[in-house]
């Protein structure tokens, strides 16, 4: 006859019970930016900071590149699609966001191309935003987001 003891019944149901706790806190720690996924969809650059939103995240990996006065910024859907690449600027002004500014929240992007990436700030998410620089207009001054038409638009 096996003699299992209350013991060992208890530890066990605590070691099963502690384990099983990990993976929600794992992932309630990532939606609450609480620390970064161990892990990283191929193609994500080893740099790119996570960051989540109710219904998904985004990879971000921004730069200032004070030579040009632009942030370089890449971003990825969750699943490592590439959904924005290129030299944006703040909106409305001409000039680079700070490293201290550039803290993306979220990105609006069509067909592969961003439209707007969102930073952080003391209004909450969608404080500043950066839009791309296009030839026409490198200082993205006059561009403007045209929410009814979905497009940007610049003078």
């Amino acid at each position: 006859m096996i003699k299992i003891s209350f013991k060992r019944v208890v530890l066990t149901a605590g070691v099963v019970t502690g384990l099983a706790s990990i993976w929600p806190a794992y992932i309630l720690g990532i939606a609450f930016g609480l620390w970064q996924p161990v892990t990283r969809p191929a193609g994500v650059a080893r740099r790119a900071h996570y960051v989540s939103s109710i219904e998904d995240g985004t990879w971000f990996d921004c730069s200032v590149d004070s030579v040009r006065n632009v942030n370089r910024c890449r971003a990825w859907d969750f699943t490592g699609k590439l959904i924005a690449d290129g030299d944006f600027r703040l909106e409305g002004e001409d000039r680079a966001a700070t490293a201290a500014e550039l803290k993306p929240s979220s990105v609006t992007s069509s067909g592969g191309h961003a439209y707007m990436i969102f930073l952080f700030g003391r209004a909450g998410a969608r404080s500043r935003v950066l839009v791309p620089v296009d030839q026409r207009h490198p200082h993205a001054i006059g561009c403007r987001w045209e929410s009814a038409e979905n497009i940007l638009k610049c003078d």
